[in-house]
């Protein structure tokens, strides 16, 4: 049995809005959204009368992480950014990649490195029943509200929500094992990592703190966004300590 904030959540999670309602919460022109769209910065699909119907989330995640400056990192230097704070071993940039990279945290927000590290993978909103949770969760690097990170910081772990990262070279099977498909009421949160990255998912059933502060960051639930923009706030505070 899920709770109130269980549901508001799912409620949160599962809307639809239309060009024209997606640029009055963004404040800007429909036109501009279609924009966005083509630019993979909003979701959406396209209804057999040409109609966008836009990701409610993308569009909630887009309009707090747009208070970044700054073109994004690419997805290399994203993920350095995140294993950096996080404590961990980055071999894969070259010395003037790691120099400006460095240059960058000591003067970030955390809502800039929320903006900047935006895409390090390709983002999935699917549907999976719920019998399948495990299967997912045995499949996936678990992250943002799946993450047992949510614990430390007084957050719940979601139940009816799963949140975590597969290698594209993997994603089929997933797919495939759990039955998931795209919908409305997506309740896993997907994100694909390029198999050229370097970043060693395999080995992992987690993802480190970073990574965990930035999807969470970009949660259209507020009081996960919140709770991952502190994050990032502290871990960044350490490094520069």
């Amino acid at each position: 049995m899920f709770d109130m904030c269980d549901r508001e959540d799912s409620t949160v999670l599962s809307g639809r809005y239309t060009a024209r309602q997606a640029a009055g919460v963004l404040g800007v022109s429909a036109h501009q959204v279609v924009q966005l769209i083509h630019a993979g910065e909003l979701k959406a699909v396209r209804t057999a009368g040409g109609v966008f119907l836009v990701d409610a989330v993308s569009v909630a995640s887009y309009a707090h992480l747009r208070k970044g400056r700054g073109r994004p990192f690419s997805a290399g230097v994203a993920w350095a950014s995140l294993w950096l704070l996080s404590g961990l071993e980055v071999d894969w940039l070259s010395y003037q990649q790691r120099r400006r990279l460095l240059l960058k945290l000591c003067e970030v927000s955390a809502d800039e490195l929320a903006w900047l590290a935006r895409r390090r993978a390709r983002l999935l909103r699917l549907c999976v029943d719920e019998s399948f949770f495990e299967v997912a969760q045995m499949r996936l690097v678990l992250s943002g509200v799946s993450s047992k990170s949510m614990l430390n910081l007084g957050l719940t772990m979601s139940s009816n929500r799963i949140e975590g990262y597969v290698s594209e070279r993997d994603l089929d099977a997933f797919m495939c094992d759990c039955f998931a498909v795209a919908g409305e009421n997506a309740n896993i949160i997907l994100r694909a990592v390029s198999d050229e990255m370097p970043v060693d998912l395999p080995a992992r059933a987690e993802m480190p703190m970073a990574v965990v502060g930035v999807d969470l960051a970009a949660s259209a639930v507020e009081r996960e966004r919140i709770a991952g923009i502190r994050m990032l706030e502290e871990l960044l505070s350490e490094w520069r300590n």
